[in-house]
């Protein structure tokens, strides 16, 4: 949308007169989705969040794809003079916001919980698609993503981790354990209490001298179905085929199977058991 577009729809445009100069003064235009109306706001403030697991199209959360923005602001209104983010938390207090029951409770209304951005997101309805969301760029996450704490400060086993829990192995225990579904479609839905029993593949044993190219070319490829990704035909019987997992998916996972010293066969039992698991929960909400 034009800036000419929207110019009179700003409630604190103030003596600005081109978006060349909002962005010069460190300013973005946000829009409040439930009156329409827009606001000049300081870009300090604003933190890129994932409301849905559909925004994240690759393993890695690229903030510049994301459509929403989270206010993070803890400061009081004396330190805020002068700033255009005043002007938005004034007019929510003439909307009442401050009376809410949350909202009261806090130092400042308007700051949200001070809290440290997950290491990685995991989806908390699973369908087809699977992916265990690397957060390398600290973005916030809505409640519809489960969050996933590295208590080890290593940057070095970032990507072991990354490695190990977009393992296929890791799909097998998680299509294994999951016992909660969540709704039509098909999908599983795992509860914090349930993913805190699982086991991983230990990231210490993890070989740290893997291909840093084909590694960023897998975090940064489109996630692909569990179908494409292990190379079979959800209409065909799974132990009928031949595992043909894409090259890279392969890659990543030889890199875990060779630390648990799997052998050819029991890598494409792997292969076959996800499959089976995850057609089989499909063909099962089709019947019903």
């Amino acid at each position: 949308m034009k800036f000419s577009e929207i110019k009179h729809k700003i409630k604190n445009l103030g003596n600005f007169k081109s978006l060349k100069e909002i962005k010069k003064a460190g300013l973005r235009i946000i829009k409040n989705t439930k009156t329409g109306d827009y606001w000049l706001i300081e870009e300090e403030f604003l933190k890129p969040v994932v409301k849905s697991p559909r925004e994240c199209k690759t393993i890695l959360i690229k903030p510049e794809d994301l459509k929403y923005k989270v206010l993070m602001v803890h400061k009081s209104k004396e330190e805020l003079k002068g700033k255009k983010v005043l002007d938005y938390i004034e007019w929510g207090e003439k909307q009442g916001f401050h009376k809410r029951p949350t909202c009261k409770s806090r130092k400042w209304w308007w700051g949200l919980p001070l809290i440290k951005p997950a290491d990685y997101f995991w989806i908390m309805i699973i369908r087809d698609r699977f992916a265990v969301f690397y957060n390398k760029f600290h973005v916030y996450d809505d409640h519809t993503l489960g969050d996933i704490l590295i208590k080890e400060e290593n940057n070095n086993l970032d990507k072991n981790f990354c490695i190990v829990l977009n393992s296929t192995i890791f799909r097998l225990f998680l299509e294994s354990l999951i016992r909660n579904y969540g709704g039509g479609g098909g999908p599983i839905a795992p509860q914090v209490y349930e993913t805190e029993e699982f086991y991983i593949p230990d990231p210490f044993q993890i070989n740290n001298n893997q291909d840093n190219i084909k590694f960023n070319n897998f975090i940064n490829r489109k996630i692909k179905s569990t179908f494409i990704e292990l190379g079979f035909d959800p209409d065909k019987p799974i132990r009928e085929q031949e595992p043909k997992p894409l090259p890279d998916r392969k890659a990543l996972d030889d890199i875990v199977f060779d630390a648990l010293g799997l052998t050819e066969e029991e890598r494409k039992e792997v292969y076959w058991a996800v499959g089976e698991l995850v057609q089989n929960r499909l063909k099962k909400a089709k019947s019903v």
